[in-house]
């Protein structure tokens, strides 16, 4: 029985991997008839377009996230508890529905716009990229956010009395203390905002900018091209694994803390008071009230009977993929963490490759699942089993695409969990006469119930939110919350898509205030 379920491991770890190999190994097998097109000014245009959004994202979001730890971790005034979590609260706001709601407000017809048009003679537009990486880094900063304030809350405290016995003024303190020995934490946070920037698709056409995700989409649906959508899928992948390589290449060379005691926080007052508060304030009305507030408004303002029935049928349908992603998620997940805590196999050693699919954006993803599966499909059709379409276009062929994605999100918490129970308790099952799978089902697992529910919420939550492997590979007629919000702005809609945007703002919102208790909140 050992044997067999290190078999079943080491092919769903091999099947997890399929469409990464796939996008790799897309020039070797895969035609590309408008390459010399797609390859020339276009992709020069999608690689400018990207590396201009992760600039701009990028620094704006590190800027924010470590000047709002360091508030945070470093002083105490007047509401500090309040911002401490609500800070977390941009991650419930899937990117694309920020976007929407401050192009509702500030975009070339918004009502701000309008309005200041009415007053003052110019009109202002946010719908440009500068405006795009505005909007990103307010919903992407809690990534640097919550490792920065992990980072100065604790670690610091030995440094920073050396540093006053020296005469240091606190700036000099933040300079050259906090932020190299913070730097290996907010390198990690950029990336992740890195990530995300790269990953979106709904926010990053509905302000029509140009980067590899929206040139993946342009060439597979515009130009038809299917090899030079999967070129491009290698290149994105490419900037991916350079990313990866530089935070772990900058986390190796950063410096370490030695003492881990919680720092002491400083009362302020006067001018300096009132700037944090007033900062902290802004940042938090902008990052998250005001889209939310958005948001409500628009949702309260629509009172159509069909809009309510719409997003009924597409919550369910949300609810439906989203909880087969999770259980075939968990299951491949609990097999692979089995395969490597038990068998000490190099086959369960090498489980991490099945976790790859979670730093490939979505639509890389996406193109690797379809490739596969149309290959499979003409396959079977010149063997004469079918002449139709077997997987393209059906929910299995897009639950396998969603297990691949977030095969990550459901291990992680597993494994963590996992990490915490002593070795001890495996082998006094052994010594007991129970085999590796009976002690996993007997001790290992009622003691995972936790971590099991966290991966099921987390995967269902990243299903819900994901925008552009829905969008490629849904069935035909076939709408979720975020293909529901897409589709809304895609004609201009925009308060019929505040319906199910806030209804995906809503169900984050859980996760998210637990994701900051697992960050470490700081002491109150």
């Amino acid at each position: 029985m050992t044997r067999t379920l290190s078999i079943l491991a080491a092919i769903a770890a091999l099947l997890l991997c399929l469409p990464i190999i796939a996008v790799v190994a897309a020039p070797f097998y895969n035609a590309a008839p408008q390459w010399d097109y797609v390859g020339g000014a276009f992709l020069w245009q999608h690689l400018t377009g990207t590396f201009l959004l992760l600039a701009g994202t990028v620094t704006l979001a590190t800027v924010l996230g470590v000047g709002s730890a360091w508030c945070i971790a470093m002083f105490d005034f007047p509401g500090r508890r309040f911002f401490s979590w609500v800070f977390v609260l941009p991650l419930a706001l899937p990117t694309y529905i920020s976007a929407l709601a401050y192009a509702g407000l500030l975009g070339p017809t918004g009502t701000w716009s309008v309005l200041v048009d009415d007053l003052f003679g110019f009109r202002p537009d946010i719908m440009n990229l500068p405006g795009l990486c505005i909007v990103l880094a307010l919903v992407l900063f809690p990534y640097v956010y919550l490792p920065a304030r992990a980072a100065f809350s604790a670690g610091l405290t030995d440094a920073f009395d050396a540093s006053r016995t020296l005469g240091a003024s606190p700036m000099r303190r933040f300079v050259a203390i906090a932020l190299p020995l913070a730097r290996p934490a907010i390198v990690g946070g950029a990336v992740l905002v890195s990530m995300e920037s790269l990953n979106d698709y709904g926010a990053v056409k509905h302000y029509g900018a140009t980067t590899l995700t929206t040139g993946i989409f342009r060439a597979w649906g515009g130009l038809y091209d299917q090899g030079s959508a999967m070129r491009l899928a290698s290149v994105l992948l490419v900037l991916v694994a350079t990313l990866l390589i530089t935070e772990r290449l900058l986390r190796r060379k950063g410096l370490r803390t030695a003492d881990h005691r919680p720092m002491r926080r400083t009362p302020i007052a006067g001018s300096v008071r009132a700037t944090v508060v007033v900062g902290c304030s802004l940042l938090f009305l902008f990052s998250g009230a005001l889209p939310i507030g958005a948001l409500v408004c628009d949702a309260v303002s629509v009172a159509d009977p069909e809009l309510f029935s719409d997003l009924g049928v597409a919550t369910m349908n949300t609810l439906h993929v989203g909880a087969w992603a999770a259980g075939i998620t968990l299951v491949i997940a609990l097999l692979l963490a089995w395969s490597e805590r038990f068998t000490k196999r190099n086959v369960a050693r090498s489980a991490w490759l099945a976790r790859l699919g979670y730093v490939g954006p979505g639509a890389v993803i996406a193109v690797g699942v379809m490739s596969l599966a149309g290959g499979l499909d003409a396959r079977l059709a010149t063997m004469g089993i079918s002449g139709r379409l077997l997987l393209i276009g059906t929910l299995p062929l897009l639950v396998y695409a969603f297990s691949v994605r977030f095969l990550a999100v459901a291990a992680q918490p597993i494994n963590a969990g996992l990490a915490q129970q002593s070795i001890a308790l495996d082998e006094a099952a052994r010594t007991l006469g129970a085999s590796p799978l009976r002690t996993f089902f007997s001790v290992n697992l009622p003691l995972l119930r936790p971590a099991l529910i966290a991966a099921v919420l987390l995967v269902v939550l990243e299903v819900m939110k994901e925008l552009p492997l829905t969008l490629i590979m849904r069935p035909f007629d076939f709408d979720t919350l975020s293909t529901a919000v897409h589709s809304h702005t895609r004609i201009e809609q925009v308060r019929e898509a505040a319906l199910p945007a806030l209804a995906i703002v809503l169900c984050a919102l859980l996760p998210v205030l637990a994701l900051d208790r697992l960050h470490g909140r700081p002491r109150q």
